[in-house]
């Protein structure tokens, strides 16, 4: 359908239907509440929002899965509808849709763009043989704050990594870079704008209070990174910023989203947030909510009715929101037109199986696996398993569990996880496994016959995820104990965790001479583990997100401000008295088996210019016999500024792949752009002097140059 016929179809609508546009619900009105493949139901709709001439104008639906349902809906609305406006389908497969890969928090520790872009691929590809257009996925929210349960959506606490590995997902799932859709693409929504990653206390819904210096430097660039891949949609989030819900706010959607970030597609809120207006008590009313809403920029209502309900007196009010309106509907009609869904609006549901879990869809989720799992600690080369070792004991609470999906799993089924011990002895058959959910379940003589046992610990995959904010973010009770029980049989051990978030682990961490952080790796979790248990593979991922030594060290984060008395043995310094400085393990930080070596470290220049960068490069050797992905790091220092800088900032990073038994040349180039920041009065600068230039150690500089010219 060409543009002229679309504005045709968008003169012949009424209001209502325009309305009916805007408006987003879950699909029981249609059909009823039918199976599994439907959400849990939503919130009541109000009768009159039922009535047929109201109901079959709602553009689009939420949560509704499989091929089979979304054509049943589908047919239904379109037999009702005046105009045969097709639905859209949307959906929240954060890691995945039927194959489930490791949570986002754990994908960012692969910092592989590759590896995201495929895991969105995959995901988009399943969604639209399901008959589903629109994900509600990559979440860039910057997150600091391990209490916050939705940091597992997350890519941790670096804004320039968050928002470049958002812009690789939303490249794989919309199948190109242009702002287009791809063959079997799906539109991409960015969320949550914004700021939400920064809620008081770390307790989800919370209210934001930041500078607009911290938010534009900070918090608000990955949005504006990830926003440069042209994703259709951006969600507006549940939080307050500056003292107003953002939902309801013109400076954060029209100004800065719009304006300054120069979006110009389609905005959502979250679920039910028009309505939750009122609980913020900025809106007295339905009516209210709505008009603050629709003035802010909001485009699709999700999951309440409130556009609906009120529309009439509303515009009747404010006859200057119907450019909106008819602007927002425009590019709806242009969205299901670009999707093809006007000419077919159904999917084949034969052809569906063929693509859920396919083998090429499972290997991406295995390598994705792999890669995202971070080496915390290894004393005396505990791991991989050594060959000598040949009967294993798995003791712990995540020893035969299949819950390795983590949270947000959307259609993902626990049927289709192999666990850690079927994992081992598919990778390695002469192995002889057992595994017993505590040590007081296994017999005396397996006991004693093991001669290696690992201890699968860690959080349950419901404790983390949206809702799920916690105080107490550290290994419970009865875990410690059951490590501090397998380090008294003195036999070799190590441990591997399960989390959706960094855990505290001061008092523990003393007991456990090699860490394996597995996050939850998904579909293939129990072979890609094992991959690495036993030397199949080495470990590469270096994590993204700080690991506190206590809860009560929270937030805490790499590129902290510098402040006059910077923390040290003194108590009246910038520390806690009861506490080490500094995490337990950095951003950053991650172990490999192959003993890699730097060296030959040069410098293109000692001195930076508008119109020169400098290169920085060396080389990477790797003694052992794994091919693997390094995980170069490139942090600077600036020694002097008049505005507080952080201590460390992140410039560059690059994965570079490093043969076996080979040396690597590696260059990473920075420009003047990149010492850039704003200072007090939001103006762009960089001033000279000296700076300082870290490559993965945090501790150590390699370089130094000096940047002379004022801007």
């Amino acid at each position: 359908m060409d543009k002229n016929k679309l504005l045709e179809l968008l003169r012949k609508m009424t209001l209502r239907e325009k309305f009916g546009q805007l408006t987003q619900i879950t699909g029981e009105p249609f059909i009823g509440r039918a199976d599994d493949d439907m959400v849990e139901t939503g919130p009541g709709y109000p009768p009159d929002m039922l009535e047929p001439d109201t109901l079959y104008t709602v553009g689009s639906v939420i949560g509704v899965s499989s091929a089979k349902m979304t054509n049943r809906i589908q047919s239904e609305y379109l037999k009702r509808s005046r105009l045969k406006i097709p639905l859209l389908f949307m959906h929240d497969a954060i890691h995945g849709y039927k194959t489930i890969f490791p949570i986002p928090l754990a994908l960012s520790c692969t910092w592989d763009e590759r590896i995201l872009e495929k895991a969105a691929e995959v995901t988009a590809t399943e969604l639209r043989a399901s008959g589903i257009h629109v994900n509600f996925s990559p979440m860039v929210d910057l997150v600091r704050d391990a209490r916050w349960g939705r940091v597992m959506e997350a890519f941790g606490e670096d804004h320039l990594l968050s928002g470049h590995l958002g812009r690789a997902m939303i490249r794989g799932y919309q199948k190109r870079s242009d702002g287009k859709i791809g063959p079997a693409g799906v539109a991409a929504c960015v969320k949550h704008f914004a700021a939400y990653g920064a809620a008081v206390a770390g307790k989800d819904y919370n209210t934001v209070d930041m500078s607009m210096r911290e938010f534009y430097d900070y918090y608000g660039k990955p949005y504006e990174i990830a926003l440069q891949e042209k994703p259709k949609f951006v969600m507006s989030s549940f939080n307050t910023f500056n003292g107003v819900p953002v939902t309801a706010s013109e400076a954060m959607l029209r100004q800065i989203l719009r304006g300054t970030y120069r979006f110009d597609d389609l905005v959502i809120s979250d679920w039910g947030a028009v309505s939750e207006l009122q609980n913020h008590r900025v809106a007295r009313d339905g009516k209210e909510a709505a008009e603050l809403a629709l003035t802010a920029g909001v485009d699709i209502e999700m999951v309440s009715t409130l556009y609906l309900a009120h529309f009439e007196a509303i515009v009747a009010e404010h006859p200057e929101l119907l450019d909106d309106v008819d602007a927002a509907v425009l590019k709806i009609l242009q969205l299901k037109n670009e999707l093809g869904l006007f000419e077919n609006p159904y999917v084949d549901e034969e052809a569906e199986s063929a693509v859920i879990l396919s083998p090429e869809s499972l290997e991406a989720a295995r390598e994705a696996a792999r890669r995202s799992c971070v080496l915390l600690k290894n004393d005396h080369q505990t791991l991989p398993i050594g060959k000598q070792h040949r009967s294993i004991l798995i003791v712990g609470p995540f020893s035969n569990t299949r819950e390795l999906l983590g949270n947000w799993a959307c259609k993902g089924s626990f049927d289709d996880v192999p666990t850690l011990a079927e994992g081992l002895k598919q990778v390695d058959d002469s192995l002889q496994v057992n595994v017993y959910d505590t040590l007081d379940d296994c017999p005396g003589d397996v006991l004693e016959q093991c001669d290696y046992i690992i201890a699968a610990v860690g959080e349950r995959w419901d404790l983390s995820g949206e809702g799920h904010s916690s105080v107490h973010i550290g290994l419970e009770d009865s875990q410690q104990q059951l490590i501090r029980q397998v380090k008294r049989l003195n036999k070799p051990y190590a441990c591997v965790f399960f989390s959706g978030r960094p855990l505290a682990l001061q008092d523990i961490i003393d007991d456990i001479p090699a860490l394996l952080w597995c996050w939850y790796p998904g579909t293939q979790a129990g072979v890609a583990i094992a991959e690495l248990l036993t030397g199949q593979e080495t470990p590469s991922g270096k994590l993204t997100m700080s690991f506190p030594r206590y809860s009560a060290q929270t937030p805490i984060y790499y590129n902290e401000y510098s402040t006059g008395r910077p923390a040290n043995a003194s108590s009246y310094s910038s520390r806690y008295q009861d506490c080490e400085i500094g995490p337990l393990f950095a951003f950053g930080h991650g172990l490999t088996y192959t003993g890699t070596e730097y060296a030959n470290f040069r410098q293109s220049s000692d001195r930076i210019t508008a119109e020169q960068g400098i290169t920085f490069s060396f080389d990477i050797h790797n003694p052992s016999g794994y091919d693997y992905p390094e995980i170069v790091i490139l942090y600077i220092e600036d020694l002097v500024s008049k505005a507080a800088r952080p201590t460390r900032e992140m410039k560059k990073y690059r994965v570079v792949p490093v043969p076996a038994r080979q040396t690597v040349h590696v260059e990473l180039t920075i420009s003047l752009d990149d010492l850039q920041y704003l200072d007090a009065n939001l103006q762009r600068t960089v001033e000279p002097g000296e700076f300082r230039v870290y490559i993965n150690d945090l501790a150590k500089p390699v370089f130094a140059f000096v940047y002379e010219d004022a801007v």
